[in-house]
């Protein structure tokens, strides 16, 4: 009895251990916004509380241009990424909502773009670049 509730205590535990899939950039965002990182060496990388709260909020919407997207296509599994620039001013110089997957339809690209595009990017710093993943997959 013993022994049956250790193996079942341990396949529960190795089941609940697996790790999620870490974001590269350079597979999940699309060639225009890697070019634009590669010039941006002297800008900070940022990603605060803040600014992470304020994208959570954008999640039910993108959630439902996922949707959307798996019923018109059949693809359950992709990854995007959105590259936003802020300029010493605080005002945003470069945004590119992208998928490095060829796959990814202008249909969804313009519904997850509307989404976030009116994050006011401003708000959280001046001279940073932002670089936010999105995997997508069906459970």
């Amino acid at each position: 009895m013993k022994s049956l509730f250790l193996l079942f205590l341990i396949i529960s535990i190795v089941s609940c251990a697996s790790p999620q899939p870490v974001f590269n950039q350079n597979k999940a965002c699309s060639k225009e916004s890697l070019r634009y990182l590669k010039n941006q060496k002297d800008r900070k990388q940022v990603h605060t509380q803040a600014l992470a709260d304020e994208l959570g909020k954008t999640q039910r919407d993108i959630q439902l241009c996922y949707e959307d997207f798996k019923v018109r296509t059949g693809k359950k599994e992709f990854n995007t990424c959105l590259v936003v620039g802020v300029d010493s001013r605080g005002k945003t110089d470069f945004y590119h909502f992208s998928s490095a997957d060829p796959s990814i339809d202008r249909e969804f690209i313009s519904c997850a773009h509307s989404v976030t595009k009116n994050v006011n990017f401003g708000r959280f710093g001046k001279n940073y670049t932002l670089v936010q993943s999105y995997q997508f997959y069906y459970q």
